[in-house]
């Protein structure tokens, strides 16, 4: 108990030191300046609207910054759609804080956004519930995510799209119109503003992986999307946001494209030397 005091003690000194850096960030961002370049790196770069006013409201100094770094995190370029895109524009901060002063009962992710013409919320907060499963092993577990619900201007939900419904077969003359109804499609606001944990239903983006349908497999399911979300938040916790500058030039990503390009470039002088090799023999 000494020691998670002394740990607790320990972190609670580093935010204090963390804190005026990552505020002078956020006051660097909000000014009104020419736009910086998007960061260059494996994974994404700002869309081409990045000169927009839209990215201008809300980093001006950097348009579309927190977006960027985002898409280039390996944690969420994967979930981060193409039509996410535009609301994340609006992003304007991500904050970290603790739900008490221990730290133990879990952590708040909030999402600033500037006034946008997608949702209403200027701020949505997910939190992360967590415990210790077993008392004597001082290691925490999330046990429950409680996301926001996103209030959704009309017309705006980038979460479905409209789809044309079969047309009603008609007799004679008379034609029907097509209808529109809304289709679930894949977005970073439905799979990471999402309720997970042991009272919550399955999200039904993930009922497919279900093979029985069984609730043995639907509890071992759950129990998967808490961990991922948690190992996601976590990361954003501790890395991204606190050296989040890195994500967004690019210094901070994973050199695989890199290692895949040089590996590609040594089988293709090997080809061109045996190539030779053979027209010499010739």
């Amino acid at each position: 108990e000494q020691c998670k005091a002394e740990q607790n003690a320990l972190d609670r000194k580093y935010e204090q030191r963390c804190g005026p850096i990552l505020e002078r960030r956020r006051q660097r961002l909000a000014e009104l300046g020419e736009p910086a370049a998007a960061g260059t790196s494996s994974g994404a770069a700002s869309s081409g609207s990045s000169g927009s006013q839209s990215h201008r409201k809300a980093t001006p100094a950097i348009p579309g910054f927190w977006k960027t770094v985002l898409q280039n995190s390996d944690e969420f370029q994967e979930d981060i759609e193409e039509h996410d895109e535009p609301p994340l524009d609006y992003l304007r901060d991500i904050r970290t804080e603790f739900v008490d002063e221990q730290g133990a009962s879990g952590f708040r992710l909030i999402f600033v956004f500037e006034s946008n013409p997608f949702f209403t919320d200027t701020e949505l907060v997910k939190v992360y519930h967590t415990a210790r499963k077993n008392e004597f092993v001082d290691i925490l577990d999330c046990v429950r995510v409680e996301a926001p619900q996103i209030h959704w201007r009309p017309g705006k939900n980038v979460t479905v799209q409209l789809v044309s419904s079969k047309k009603s077969k008609g007799a004679g003359r008379h034609k029907h119109k097509a209808r529109l109804e809304e289709v679930s499609r894949a977005s970073f606001f439905r799979t990471f503003f999402r309720n997970l944990g042991p009272d919550e239903e399955l999200p039904e983006e993930e009922l497919d992986d279900l093979y029985d349908g069984e609730e043995e497999d639907a509890m071992d399911l759950m129990d998967c999307l808490l961990h991922d979300d948690y190992e996601q938040a976590v990361a954003l916790r501790d890395w991204i946001v606190p050296h989040a500058v890195r994500w967004f030039t690019g210094d901070a990503c994973d050199d695989e494209d890199d290692d895949d390009d040089d590996e590609e470039e040594e089988e293709e002088e090997e080809q061109d030397e045996e190539e030779e090799e053979e027209e010499e023999e010739e």
